[in-house]
């Protein structure tokens, strides 16, 4: 279960009813704290609770839970020890708040602390029985513990405590993927929109939604939706949605993504702005095709490739790389950092290495090493003899163009695997401790892909032993006669 989302916060305002003016100014204080919190505006939710607590009338229960929401607010913010101290602050004063522990469970487990974390959560169960909060934060750390199937009991438990709440849907549909127990995970996954921790925005089309109707005839607008990785993997499933009788699919995207995705089967035209109402039907999201397609594990679409370098792309492209008769393999080592997203940030930190970490593989007699790395972390090339054409990248074609004249792609969980993998091309990924819910468990392949392998971390953080394996592989594939290496 990847950390794309953190837990709900355990924010709430004071139950009991005002009985005085000064009451009722602090319980509108709270109200509108809690507003703002559960609106992602956590700063102003800060401002708030900062403000109440430098009234010296605040009454001491008020205090406790005045410094425990501030705590939830200040983790929002990714100011860990600020919220800490907060929540400590609210047990000095009410050593029985169960949302107070809460709060500290939740934030041990981000700081990659499971065990203390699974410490204050169950304190905080002990406390509230009733509490949904913490079970999320337990199901956190017990998958940073390495037991995916305690989490999923954990998280269904939350399900129970608080089956409206999105961020327990969410995180539940995420288990239940990891699983493979499709058909309720992306029902589950449906509450993406208003987990309000994920930042989406659900596009505001006019036209219904469709859920699975009679399309026959109909034009349907697909929406592209989360990372660029997302768009490439579930594109895959657009033939299936014109094979029900669609008469025409118009896909809206990101511009990287319009060239390569221009050519998808199925697709009839590409925008870049949702069009006017009159030019479509119905509408739906990228990632809501799997359920309402009905895609079970065992029937995921895995012909490739089903995505194709756009002719132009190639014909610019061909013949810029080294001539070489060694193994040719790109190699991207870092996601998008998100800095403007603490949970995503958090995530990207698990998944990327430095390049440093990798000079085993540079090492390689026989490789010639070409850079698919985008960002901020493709500084980190000076150091390295890496031929790097992605300066004069403009799109993901460009990157198809590329990657289509290499023999092997390596890399971490980032949208250019996906793209190598829709290519065709073979392609290893190197899979954090804890990984995305779409690699499941407990495999080395991946239904999504066939020319996919796994090197998944034994330990968390730990990508030394990750790489000395991927090193392993590497040296029995360009010992390969080229003639015989195929799919490496």
């Amino acid at each position: 279960m990847p950390k794309t989302i953190p837990h709900a916060h355990s924010e709430r305002s004071r139950p009991s009813a005002p009985t005085s003016a000064d009451e009722t100014g602090f319980e509108t204080g709270f109200a509108t704290a809690l507003r703002l919190h559960r609106a992602g505006c956590w700063a102003q939710a800060l401002a708030i609770h900062d403000r109440l607590l430098g009234d010296p009338r605040l009454p001491p229960a008020q205090a406790a839970q005045a410094y425990a929401n501030r705590g939830a607010a200040l983790r929002r913010l990714g100011r860990a020890d600020e919220a800490v101290s907060s929540c400590i602050e609210a047990l000095v004063r009410c050593p029985e708040m169960a949302e107070a522990y809460a709060n500290i469970g939740a934030i041990l487990q981000e700081a990659d602390h499971p065990l203390a974390a699974l410490d204050a959560c169950r304190r905080a169960i002990a406390l509230a029985p009733g509490l949904y909060t913490p079970y999320l934060a337990m199901a956190h750390a017990a998958q940073d513990c390495g037991a995916p199937a305690g989490a999923l009991v954990l998280l269904r438990r939350a399900a129970t405590l608080a089956p409206a709440m999105p961020s327990v849907r969410y995180n539940l549909a995420e288990a239940l993927l990891q699983h493979g127990l499709f058909a309720e995970g992306w029902q589950a996954y449906e509450a993406r929109w208003q987990a309000r921790e994920l930042a989406l925005t659900r596009p505001t089309c006019a036209k219904p939604e469709w859920t699975g109707q009679d399309i026959t005839g109909k034009t349907l607008l697909g929406v592209e939706e989360q990372g660029f990785g997302d768009a490439l993997q579930f594109a895959r499933l657009i033939p299936l949605v014109k094979a029900r009788g669609a008469r025409r699919i118009v896909l809206h995207c990101r511009a990287p993504l319009v060239r390569l995705l221009a050519g998808l089967e199925g697709v009839d035209a590409v925008t870049t702005a949702l069009p006017d109402p009159c030019v479509y039907d119905l509408w739906v999201p990228l990632l809501s095709l799997m359920q309402r397609l009905a895609v079970a594990p065992d029937r995921i679409p895995a012909a490739v490739p089903y995505l194709a370098a756009p002719p132009d792309a190639v014909q610019h492209w061909t013949g810029a790389l080294p001539e070489t008769g060694e193994l040719r393999v790109g190699l991207v080592w870092a996601g998008d950092p998100r800095l403007g997203h603490a949970a995503a940030s958090r995530t990207d930190a698990r998944r990327s290495l430095a390049l440093a970490q990798l000079a085993p593989l540079l090492t390689v007699p026989g490789v010639s090493w070409v850079s698919l790395q985008k960002g901020p972390a493709a500084a980190q090339l000076d150091r390295f003899a890496i031929f790097d054409p992605m300066p004069g990248v403009t799109d993901f074609a460009d990157t198809a163009a590329i990657v289509r004249q290499l023999d092997l792609v390596i890399g971490v969980d980032t949208a250019v695997v996906h793209l190598a993998g829709a290519l065709g091309v073979p392609v290893w990924v190197l899979s954090r401790f804890s990984g995305c819910w779409r690699w499941l468990l407990d495999r080395d392949d991946s239904p999504w892909y066939p020319t996919l392998r796994l090197f998944r971390q034994q330990r968390p953080g730990d990508w030394a032993p990750v790489v000395a394996r991927v090193r392993e592989e590497l040296l029995r594939a360009v010992r390969l006669p080229r003639h015989h290496r195929g799919p490496v």
